[in-house]
């Protein structure tokens, strides 16, 4: 355990920023990466993403392999009573992406000291992965697209799972999601003359009906297949206006990506089929797409292999996380393999306002990341 990223995990939980907004901590990011004198150092990725580069000893490189850690946070009051707490009202790093960003120094330190002979390394502060923007953003960016990397890594502290556990699985690791807000406009009228107005409330209903009715066929598709109505708003509470609009979203999510897209194609027939019996404008949104996180097998089994040479206890994780990861995105370029840390059984969960970071974690991470880069230079 290192005391100094102990405490540079505190002072980065302090003050959190949400998702898009994240200047001030890579600023702070890059100031602790020049302290370690990588090769190169960009900025700005997809936001304010920043993206390190450890040259090999050697300079011929048989081998890139990128690790991923997340710069945001979210927007939740924290109730812990920590004195290290979140001096920014309602946000909160919940998620750990403190932690995360910590290990990634961790490594960067390790590669400080000790570069490998023939293995490049690539550390991504990724921003904007709450929303499941930032990784398409990266993506787009000609820096990064002009990379040769051979495979992706990166993790994620789990709390309920055994602590200092490595969990992992073939394939799908977490689902893909796409939230569908369906905005319907009408117009407003006094309540005693409904019929001067145009009152969306009977095609709210019958959205919801619909959903649920011809919907199940996609729940019933795969156990993890998910369809949750997360809001409705319409109108005030008042009791002499008839509302003129209305707004209603859904979550829908699976591990396929085409199932995924087979289900949000029937929701918006079901739309189409609404606006030709609605005197008003019906309009739908997808928002925060992530894709479904699949694993490659080869680095599945790396991670096996890895924590199995360090000691670290592994297990078979049997079904996906129904919880959606945006670093999915990155397998449009290169193979990727997120791993799962247990944080302990029983401590709060993940973007609860009394969740914090096992700080034990650490060093697990580190040496997790950094034994995947050993196993690689001994190729």
């Amino acid at each position: 355990m290192n005391p100094d990223l102990i405490d540079f995990r505190k002072e980065i939980h302090q003050h959190p920023e949400i998702s898009g907004k994240e200047e001030k901590t890579a600023a702070r990011i890059q100031e602790e990466l020049q302290k370690l004198y990588p090769d190169e150092i960009f900025t700005d990725l997809g936001g304010f993403g920043v993206l390190a580069h450890f040259r090999c000893k050697s300079g011929q490189p048989q081998k890139t392999i990128l690790f991923r850690a997340e710069l945001d946070a979210i927007s939740v009051r924290e109730e812990t009573g920590l004195p290290y707490q979140s001096k920014n009202e309602n946000v909160m790093h919940g998620c750990g992406h403190d932690g995360h960003m910590t290990i990634l120094i961790g490594l960067a330190k390790m590669l400080s000291e000790n570069r490998p002979e023939n293995v490049d390394v690539y550390l991504l502060f990724q921003p904007a992965e709450e929303t499941g923007e930032g990784a398409a953003r990266v993506l787009e960016d000609s820096r990064f697209q002009n990379l040769e990397i051979d495979h992706g890594f990166a993790l994620h502290n789990l709390p309920g799972f055994p602590e200092k556990t490595i969990i992992c699985k073939e394939d799908t690791f977490a689902a893909g999601s796409v939230g569908i807000e369906v905005i319907i406009k009408g117009s407003f009228s006094h309540a005693a003359y409904p019929e001067k107005g145009v009152n969306p409330s009977g095609t709210v209903a019958n959205l919801v009906q619909k959903m649920e009715q011809e919907m199940e066929w996609f729940r019933s598709d795969r156990k993890g297949n998910k369809l949750v109505c997360t809001f409705m708003k319409m109108g005030e509470r008042a009791f002499g206006i008839s509302p003129g609009s209305a707004s209603i979203g859904f979550t829908i999510r699976s591990e396929s990506d085409k199932i995924l897209e087979k289900g949000v194609n029937r929701i918006k027939e079901m739309i189409d089929g609404l606006r030709e019996s609605f005197e008003g404008e019906i309009s739908l949104e997808e928002v925060e797409p992530f894709r479904a996180t699949v694993n490659s097998r080869d680095g599945v089994e790396i991670v096996k292999w890895v924590s199995e040479k360090k000691g670290f206890k592994y297990q078979n994780l049997e079904q996906p996380f129904p919880w959606s990861e945006d670093f999915g995105e990155f397998r449009r370029q290169f193979p990727i393999t997120i791993f799962g840390l247990g944080a302990g059984e029983y401590r709060p969960p993940l973007h609860s306002e009394k969740y914090d970071f096992n700080d034990g974690l650490i060093g697990v991470g580190t040496g997790m990341f950094r034994g995947i880069v050993d196993y690689y230079s001994s190729l």
